[in-house]
């Protein structure tokens, strides 16, 4: 008989926890700031793989402000709205994935009955080809983003989401500083996915680490017996209970 999971919701980052976005994005990246360069008369340095994954997870202007700061306003609305082109034409040709263990992950999670939603920086666009093309829909039971009504951040997705699921019983699970914000703004416990896309030097405080999707569920599990071992003991639950 399978363990309780003492949890009613999960919620999940997208790009980094579920997807695994280096898959597409750094071409992608790359092949939309050549035409924008083209099309801006600039001679500039590719940025590398490490600077084109960094924004992975942030909204995507603010990373684009970080990564092209040397560079007007208007001149970066162009270079991201190149990139945010190739992204698409990437996804449309079938190149996004899941991360390893993913599928398996979210099979059990909703055999067992969790609501799962996902909250991510991302434009509504994007997470719809997620949702639809790369197929996680058949899981996901609400998804929020940037250009969802009345959200400002990812602590408010992760707000909406539980209002919407009827529960404060929930866990978030990301690869990034800003997961571990947003959760714990909410009161939420934070998983931390160790294989995502965090930078070398961005230490992401959580009350667990995984670096297996596929080991989500047995981590659960240990909380939910961990409570069912003190309700025994305090005599309120199974063969002490009255």
């Amino acid at each position: 008989m399978p363990l309780p999971l003492a949890f009613d919701a999960v919620v999940f980052d997208l790009d980094g926890t579920l997807v695994a976005t280096d898959r597409f994005w750094v071409d992608a990246a790359r092949a939309g700031a050549r035409r924008a360069f083209v099309e801006l008369g600039l001679e500039r340095a590719m940025p590398s793989a490490e600077e084109w994954m960094s924004v992975v997870g942030l909204p995507l202007a603010t990373g684009f402000d970080q990564v092209f700061a040397d560079l007007a306003p208007e001149q970066r609305r162009v270079v991201l709205a190149r990139c945010v082109e190739e992204e698409e034409s990437a996804l449309r040709a079938g190149q996004a994935a899941l991360l390893p263990g993913v599928r398996e992950t979210l099979d059990e999670l909703r055999a067992r009955g969790l609501k799962l939603g996902i909250a991510s920086n991302c434009g509504q666009g994007y997470l719809d080809s997620m949702l639809h093309e790369l197929g996680l829909a058949r899981w996901i039971d609400e998804a929020r983003c940037l250009d969802s009504p009345h959200i400002r951040s990812k602590a408010g997705m992760v707000r909406d989401l539980l209002e919407t699921f009827g529960t404060r019983s929930a866990v978030m699970v990301g690869d990034r500083r800003g997961d571990r914000d947003a959760a714990w703004e909410n009161g939420l416990p934070h998983v931390h996915y160790a294989r995502g896309f965090a930078a070398a030097d961005e230490h992401v405080e959580a009350e667990a680490v995984l670096d297996d999707m596929g080991l989500l569920v047995p981590l659960l599990e240990q909380r939910g017996a961990r409570i069912e071992r003190a309700l025994v003991e305090l005599g309120g639950f199974g063969a002490h209970a009255p």
